[in-house]
């Protein structure tokens, strides 16, 4: 997961999370559409095709998750579980810690964990739902924070 960690720390240093600027300097075309069904999202030839008719937040998260794949993964990618937090798919998990690692960087949530502040604070403050700040603080213990408290070297 390091890996994936470091991408979204590059591309959040260069770009920060302005998820079009992202996608227009990485080429990618991002294409709200409506859609029936389970189908939330899809990836195909540098195209982000995204259900319109989806909340802002979720449209941020998936779109994050279809940058994951661009950078991370050939080929092109179709999400249609129910949840996009499945890990029973090893991409599929690469590209949620992508999009959470881009959306709400360490060097901007130190200071809400610090403060321990309340999931839907930093939910509110990075525009994400509450599910994802949650996966996004159990990267943050897993593999960015030192148990005895200290912040470990930072990954990227």
């Amino acid at each position: 997961m390091n890996r994936v960690i470091e991408q979204a720390n590059r591309i959040s240093r260069v770009y920060g999370n302005d998820l079009d600027q992202i996608a227009e300097s990485l080429g990618l075309n991002v294409i709200p559409q409506k859609m029936e069904g389970r189908l939330r999202e899809f990836y195909v030839s540098g195209t982000i095709v995204i259900n319109e008719n989806l909340s802002n937040r979720e449209k941020r998260e998936l779109v994050a998750h279809a940058i994951g794949h661009h950078l991370l993964h050939a080929g092109n990618h179709l999400a249609m579980q129910k949840r996009i937090y499945s890990f029973g798919n090893y991409h599929e998990k690469q590209a949620n810690v992508f999009a959470a690692c881009l959306l709400m960087p360490l060097d901007k949530l130190e200071g809400f964990i610090s403060n321990r502040s309340r999931i839907d604070e930093i939910a509110n403050h990075f525009q994400v739902r509450e599910q994802l700040v949650r996966m996004r603080l159990k990267i943050w213990a897993n593999f960015e924070n030192d148990l005895t408290g200290r912040q470990s070297a930072r990954v990227g």
